[in-house]
């Protein structure tokens, strides 16, 4: 059965633990630490706190963070399977700084063909394409890469 996965830049309270594991103790972290430690040096270590009965990420370099999550429809409540952080660093540039997929959603995971982290970035696209003089997103895990929007 192909996953449905919806993107939500909220997230309720009761997600706590399923966000502090994928973005601090998620298995993957082992194949990303490069990335993980450079994006960490210049912006600062991530940190989840509450605003208003939802979850947000904040950085301690950045002043304004955002963050989608990507939940898949289940019987009970949405399964949270991915997050991204990212952030305005200049006029022309948006900074992916942290992106986290549960382990099955991966691209060598049972659930991979779900395609999660290409539609997190094609989801980065849209929003960068929405914002004025924005011109490229700097993927911090892939050595700083560019990619133009």
């Amino acid at each position: 059965m192909k996953a449905r996965i919806g993107f939500s830049s909220i997230l309720e309270s009761a997600y706590l633990e399923d966000l502090e594991r994928l973005l601090f103790f998620n298995p993957l972290q082992e194949k990303a630490l490069s990335g993980i430690h450079h994006s960490i040096r210049e912006y600062g270590v991530p940190s989840i706190y509450l605003d208003g009965g939802n979850l947000r990420v904040k950085v301690a370099g950045l002043p304004d963070v955002q963050t989608i999550y990507a939940l898949e429809d289940s019987i009970s409540r949405p399964l949270l399977v991915g997050v991204m952080v990212f952030s305005r660093t200049d006029e022309k540039t948006i900074a992916l700084l942290h992106i986290a997929v549960r382990e099955e959603y991966s691209r060598f995971g049972k659930r991979a063909d779900a395609g999660l982290v290409p539609k997190f970035l094609e989801q980065l696209k849209q929003i960068a394409r929405r914002l004025k003089g924005v011109k490229a997103i700097k993927l911090k895990y892939a050595s700083g890469l560019t990619v133009p929007v």
